[in-house]
């Protein structure tokens, strides 16, 4: 006798309940694989309705209700056999399929791994019945099969009521595979909302058992996008765009669908909702075209939203080739997937037109600090994030200082040509004079920069630091500035020794200074690195903080910073030493061009009964009634020579002499309008200009700035954020 004979297994049919839970396992993998079936038998049966109820993630009890045709109490014994179908009747039958259900084995395989109960009632049963399964056979209430059970009749309404409780409560090996309770709800939630998008003229309705709301609910009316709305959420609603194209070739008859716009910002994949002949399937091959697609329009790191409904001719589907029918194959796969793509490309390349990005915003927190900490780590590069610049480094070409005498001379030359120009263009037009509630309304006389772009020009409320337009080069009454040309010619700096002041007026002024401090935006300032002039006509200017790029008005600024300068060296002013000049000589020509002004005698006693106090608190001399000395706020730079008759002028009519601190305050305010750069022309003489206040504000002003400004709060409006390094790696892929 051979003796290994006895070691070889033998071929034994397998009992026919293994087979069925080996079926009902590969069918039924997780509690939404045995919801999407019971949906699908559902939407077969006509039901306009659909609602589902949720214990423990479906192992407790998974129950779906509808209000479609319900069964015939005759079929109610074969429900749950396997390959008992009413959707076929031979294997031809496959290639002309348009229901979900074909096989027979949903049913079935649920009951061989759950306790199943359905309550159903046809529209031409006057009552409704309800049955108990076990292992595909019908059982007594307490799931027993035990001589004859029968359906047993109840009171009920038109429709099916299958109820799935304990489920894989005989397959404790796939219990241990199931992760979590909340992750079966979600999967669950899933199924049900995208047969929910799919389906016309159906409503759903999921939630958990115990609560009262539903966590998806839609009506059978609802539109393709409210439908995408209450599923998927408002964003991608609001940035949906709905196509259908029908078609002929290969078998296709019809595509519909929708996919997000090019301003849905999605960080995160979303699977594809795809149906093929309304069967939720997912297609590998068309899910990468797609994205194939999506890459030439969306910028790196974002993800759209696709739903695509393709309908072929049954002939051309076979859809037996998995278990849970989650995957299909299709005849001309290749080419049906191309043409797909191609009308996918061209609804989105007609719809590239407009994109919307978001622009970041300097934010206000006054707790708000640069996080600068360092750590012995080596850390990766980010190249986006990465700052290019030095604050503390200088550009070179601040140590290629210009001579200034020349520069002073230059432009002194030049505003001599200019007023030869103007006042020959004002005799040839005879222009009429305005009054001189023109000449100084505040908001009327100020070409403010455009702060905020448009917003601004039509801003009533504009700023009092730069309420005055006092720029012969943009002025509508005419320049003054002739016999002003030659004081600047001739003008020498001198150092003065350092002197205590201790007024109150001064005090509250310094600390009504720090109470109005913007921490964050004084941070900015402390750590810009000046880029250059962007308008000097409307006096705007570039400059750059960490990764971001800001747009400012630098007249407002500097309004600002030179008051401010004012108040940290009041009674302690470096002097401007000029060639007298008489008060009256000096504004004679605004008198000229401006008859109905203040009387002129008024603002020289206005003045020169202050002489002493200008003297020694702002280094103003005005000895013998002549201007022979002005203050110096700031090494190197000089105020405007045009801008002094209107200083004088204002000096006489604008300050309030009654009160002390109101006094100072206005004073130093006008010595800082004063100081501010003139507008600039657009012409070739404004370019020679235009070099020298970026040279002016790059080597000097700006680094005074970094010093020793603190931003106010008001002045937020006037600085805006107009680009960052990581919102343009993400538009260029590269700077």
């Amino acid at each position: 006798m051979d003796p290994h004979a006895t070691s070889v297994a033998r071929i034994r049919k397998l009992d026919e309940s293994v087979v069925n839970r080996i079926a009902a396992g590969e069918i039924i993998i997780h509690p939404a694989n045995a919801i999407k079936e019971m949906l699908e038998n559902s939407i077969d049966a006509g039901s306009t309705m659909v609602d589902v109820l949720i214990k423990d993630g479906g192992l407790k009890l998974l129950q779906v209700a509808d209000n479609g045709d319900g069964i015939a109490r005759e079929d109610l014994k074969l429900l749950c056999e396997r390959f008992a179908t009413s959707k076929i009747v031979k294997f031809d039958d496959l290639s002309l399929i348009e229901t979900y259900g074909f096989r027979g084995e949903a049913m079935a395989s649920i009951s061989h791994i759950g306790r199943l109960s359905v309550v159903t009632k046809s529209r031409n049963s006057p009552l409704a019945y309800k049955a108990y399964y076990v292992a595909g056979k019908l059982a007594n209430s307490h799931f027993k099969v035990a001589g004859s059970c029968e359906p047993k009749p109840q009171a009920g309404k038109d429709g099916t009521v299958i109820s799935v409780e304990d489920l894989f409560y005989n397959f404790p090996s796939r219990l241990r595979t199931i992760r979590s309770k909340s992750d079966e709800w979600a999967k669950i939630l899933d199924v049900v909302g995208r047969y929910a998008v799919h389906t016309d003229g159906v409503g759903f309705s999921c939630k958990k058992f115990g609560e009262s709301f539903a966590a998806i609910t839609t009506r059978p009316q609802a539109s393709l996008k409210e439908r995408i709305r209450t599923i998927f959420g408002t964003q991608v609603a609001s940035e949906l765009i709905e196509f259908r194209f029908e078609g002929e070739d290969y078998g296709v008859s019809e595509l519909r669908g929708a996919v997000s716009g090019f301003n849905y910002n999605n960080k995160r994949k979303t699977a594809p909702v795809f149906f093929i002949n309304n069967r939720l399937v997912s297609c590998d091959p068309l899910r990468r075209a797609m994205s194939s697609v999506f890459q030439v329009f969306l910028p790196k790191g974002n993800h759209p939203f696709v739903y695509l409904s393709l309908r072929i001719a049954p002939q051309n589907l076979d859809v037996n080739v998995h278990p849970t029918k989650k995957e299909v194959r299709f005849l001309h796969e290749d080419e049906i997937i191309e043409w797909v793509c191609g009308h996918i490309h061209e609804v989105l390349a007609n719809k590239d037109n407009a994109r919307t990005f978001k622009q970041s915003t300097l934010k206000r927190d006054n707790e708000q600090a640069v996080d600068e900490v360092v750590t012995n780590v080596k850390k990766y590069r980010q190249e986006n994030k990465l700052v290019r610049v030095d604050v503390k480094q200088p550009k070179i070409s601040a140590f290629a200082r210009k001579d200034f005498q020349s520069i002073l001379k230059g432009a002194a030359m030049k505003e001599e040509v200019e007023e030869e120009r103007d006042n020959d263009t004002e005799r040839n037009n005879k222009e009429k004079n305005d009054t001189e509630n023109d000449i100084m309304e505040d908001n009327d006389m100020e070409d403010n920069t455009d702060k905020r772009k448009a917003q601004i020009e039509n801003d009533e409320s504009i700023d009092v630091y730069m309420d005055i337009d006092d720029n012969p080069e943009t002025s509508k009454h005419g320049s003054p500035s002739q016999p002003i040309n030659s004081v600047i010619k001739s003008m020498t700096i001198t150092n003065r020794d350092h002197t205590d002041i201790n007024l109150d007026s001064i005090t509250e002024l310094r600390q009504s200074i720090k109470d109005g401090t913007d921490r964050s935006l004084t941070n900015v300032f402390n750590n810009l690195v000046y880029v250059g002039i962007v308008d000097p006509r409307k006096r705007l200017c570039c400059f750059q903080y960490d990764v971001k790029l800001f747009l400012c008005d630098y007249g407002a600024v500097l309004s600002h910073f030179y008051y401010q300068l004012g108040l940290i060296h009041f009674a302690n002013f470096g002097e401007y030493t000029v060639d007298p000049m008489p008060l009256r000589q000096l504004l004679e020509p605004l008198y000229d061009a401006h008859p109905n002004l203040e009387d002129i005698e008024r603002v020289v006693k206005n003045i020169m009964s202050m002489e002493a106090m200008f003297l020694d608190y702002f280094q103003l001399d005005f000895s013998n009634e002549s201007l022979c000395q002005l203050p110096l706020l700031l090494s190197n730079v000089t105020p405007s020579a045009a801008k002094l008759p209107y200083f004088i002028y204002r000096l006489g009519t604008k300050v309030n002499y009654t009160d002390e601190k109101q006094c100072l305050h206005d004073i130093l305010h006008q010595i800082a309008l004063l100081y501010i750069p003139d507008r600039v022309a657009d012409d070739v003489d404004g370019d020679v200009s235009r070099d020298h206040i970026n040279y002016i504000l790059e080597s000097f002003v700006f680094p005074g700035i970094r010093k020793h400004f603190l931003a106010p709060k008001t002045l937020a409006l006037e600085v805006v954020q107009v680009a960052d390094l990581p919102g343009l790696y993400r538009v260029f892929e590269r700077c």
